[in-house]
């Protein structure tokens, strides 16, 4: 018995013997495996519980971006109540004279029989108010419900003796535009929403057409008549009915609107000079971008009185 452990004794030793060390590389896979093997076998429950609410903002698609351009990314809405913002543009000096457009003879019987206006900048005598100004909502965190409710009537869109005869219209999105053609001649009406899919329709004389806006825009889009290429006018549509168009004598509202949150708001004139998309800056009342902010009044109406805004706004 002694015997045959002395001999397992001596074969161990020369096994040890025989053992080599190893180099440094190897000796550091040696830890670097020790170590992955001690990490796998480590329980799942030492690891930090998942975070089920980033989660269900994945699932939901919270975070995306904005489908439209330059738009900012949709508010919380923190108020209560609704509200009106309402108020009244001048022009800052003498009412400008634009003239009218040429029409180079072009479809004369009907075209010329009255003088077609400049209406780049349209400023009353009387009053030195600014027509077709617009005033929007950039993002409403909420809707009225009573205006959401409501089916938005079409909107009339018609051209006269080779006049537009709604120079700014603003209209919401799956609203329907009836274009008519108040003329014995022919005319087309060119609209090219970018990103939307757009329409030239050719009218005969006394003929009609519709067309929806299927996506907002940030600014208003141009409708031209490719036949009389001095006719120009500005549709701007958007998801939510908080816009408004400035009337003769400059004045605006815009009804039923989020109160007790800020909300931003956007100006923009077709010749403004503050932007190359028609943002129209007022000194005291917008940034350089054309837009202001403020919070409505549940219940009441925040009214920016009169804004007297110099020539200087304008490419005159």
């Amino acid at each position: 018995m002694i015997a045959r452990d002395r001999k397992t004794a001596m074969r161990n030793l020369s096994s040890t013997r025989n053992w080599k060390r190893p180099s440094p590389l190897g000796a550091l896979a040696l830890v670097l495996s020790a170590a992955v093997l001690w990490g796998c076998s480590r329980s799942a429950s030492q690891a930090p519980p998942p975070d089920l609410s980033v989660a269900e903002q994945i699932r939901g698609g919270a975070g995306e971006a904005a489908a439209e351009s330059g738009e900012p990314a949709a508010a919380a809405a923190t108020g209560e109540g609704w509200g009106d913002l309402t108020g009244t543009f001048v022009f800052d000096g003498a009412v400008p004279q634009l003239g009218t457009l040429a029409t180079q003879g072009k479809d004369g019987a009907v075209c010329d029989v009255a003088p077609i206006p400049n209406e780049a900048v349209v400023v009353d005598s009387a009053t030195n108010g600014i027509k077709n100004i617009a005033v929007y909502v950039r993002k409403a965190g909420r809707v009225n419900e009573e205006l959401a409710a409501l089916e938005p009537a079409e909107v009339t869109f018609d051209q006269k003796q080779c006049l537009f005869l709604s120079h700014v219209t603003g209209i919401q999105v799956g609203q329907n535009l009836k274009i008519l053609n108040s003329d014995p001649i022919g005319h087309n009406t060119n609209i090219s929403p970018p990103a939307d899919t757009g329409a030239n329709v050719l009218l005969p004389g006394g003929g009609s057409a519709d067309f929806k806006f299927s996506r907002q825009q940030d600014t208003p889009v141009a409708v031209q008549c490719n036949i009389h290429p001095w006719m120009k006018a500005y549709v701007l549509p958007r998801k939510d009915p908080y816009f408004a168009v400035t009337d003769a004598e400059g004045k605006f509202t815009i009804s039923k609107l989020p109160a007790g949150e800020e909300l931003e708001f956007q100006l923009w004139q077709e010749s403004a000079a503050g932007g190359p998309k028609g943002e129209l800056v007022v000194p005291g009342l917008t940034d350089n971008k054309g837009r202001f902010k403020r919070t409505i009044p549940a219940d009441g109406v925040l009214d920016l009185e009169t804004v007297s805004i110099p020539a200087a706004a304008f490419k005159l």
